[in-house]
């Protein structure tokens, strides 16, 4: 009996793994618009710098045992991420030894909350007046660094329950890319049709047949087809928008139901390192606001990162602006000229993840309809 075909559109981790499952059952090609898989998966090696560099996904958050399984069966090793968290106060580095004033009693009053608000309501229904002011701050600015959340939209319950089990997070050592071609080398093994390059502009579909064509005229058929695209594409038109004939209007706007956090990251080599040996990360008041260090590596690498609504108005900014505002926000965080800053930069790399049209953001968080949204996207 032949078997049935599927067609997965994206070849980030969930299209991989998807691939390598389904492939006991179905014949399986995978669709990927970039040049290379992985998504905003995006380790890179700098030739004059020794160390991997990771220009998208960085850490393992907490107990993530899918991704955990993951990692052993690529026998990949994985190592804690180290350093005490210095904050800006006035003009020194402090430890930040102690949470936010008020987390505590912030949280308390979050998980007694009996209906879902978005962050901004809450705060501003149990911790309004001036003695709560920089509680507030401090809370929309994590959710928007951590979380790449806008408050005015963020599902308050969604973050109560991560942030109460949050945990140390990890890096793969070998750089989360290995986790990539072992997820390709996988599928390659078990038969998988592998294609980058492949820009999916339609797909007409009816019951057990599925045609999809591509920007460049190629068209590929199958019983069934998998979206696995970051929900970006989904979301706008200003990306690598996919047509769907018949329209799928109810999905795609399901997917609107869901929050996509925008990001951008900034990477910088020095010459040498000048912060302390302990910093695992800096809080700071700039516009790149969270710093962190590669510990236990003691490279001379510092990470910078803005997420969330901010991100999003500076996404249309140049590379050279981004990095500009990254050394204003290093020197107001270390008391340093900017010019001595500039002098000792070895190497730097911006990735600001809107541009990338096969992307288009980090990553997604939940709003007030996303549990019902996602019963939706969840049904075929």
């Amino acid at each position: 009996m032949e078997r049935e075909s599927i067609i997965i559109v994206g070849g980030g981790v969930s299209g991989l793994v998807a691939a390598g499952l389904l492939s006991s059952k179905y014949d399986i090609v995978l669709l990927e618009a970039q040049r290379r898989f992985g998504g905003r998966i995006c380790t890179t090696k700098i030739k004059t710098f020794p160390m991997l560099i990771e220009g998208g996904a960085e850490f393992i958050h907490g107990n993530a045992l899918e991704t955990f399984k993951l990692l052993k069966a690529a026998n990949l090793k994985y190592t804690a991420v180290e350093g005490k968290v210095y904050r800006k106060h006035k003009t020194d580095l402090i430890p930040d030894e102690d949470r936010i004033e008020g987390w505590e009693e912030m949280l308390n009053q979050m998980g007694k909350v009996p209906k879902d608000m978005t962050l901004n309501q809450f705060l501003h229904k149990f911790f309004a007046g001036e003695s709560y002011r920089e509680l507030r701050l401090q809370v929309s600015v994590f959710a928007e660094g951590f979380d790449l959340a806008d408050p005015d939209k963020v599902s308050v319950k969604s973050l109560y329950e991560e942030w109460m089990h949050q945990s140390e997070d990890h890096r793969v050592d070998q750089g989360y890319s290995a986790l990539v071609n072992f997820l390709v080398k996988d599928a390659r093994k078990k038969d998988c049709k592998l294609i980058t390059g492949a820009i999916v502009r339609s797909v007409e579909w009816q019951t057990q047949n599925v045609n999809i064509s591509t920007i460049d005229g190629q068209v590929f058929k199958a019983n069934k087809c998998l979206l696995t695209v970051p929900l970006g594409i989904l979301q706008s038109s200003d990306g690598l928008s996919i047509n769907f004939q018949p329209a799928i209007s109810n999905y795609l706007t399901a997917t609107t139901k869901i929050g996509y956090g925008k990001v951008i990251k900034v990477v910088l080599i020095f010459k040498s390192r000048f912060w302390k040996k302990d910093a695992g990360y800096f809080l700071g008041e700039g516009v790149f606001s969270a710093w962190w260090t590669q510990l236990p590596s003691s490279g001379p690498v510092l990470t910078g990162w803005v997420g969330g609504p901010k991100a999003e108005q500076l996404s249309k900014l140049s590379g050279d602006f981004l990095l500009e505002e990254a050394i204003k926000s290093l020197s107001d965080l270390f008391q340093l000229d900017e010019m001595i800053l500039k002098e000792s930069l070895e190497s730097w790399r911006i990735f600001n993840w809107q541009k990338q049209k096969s992307v288009m953001g980090g990553y997604s968080y939940s709003m007030l309809e996303t549990a019902e949204a996602l019963k939706l996207l969840n049904t075929p």
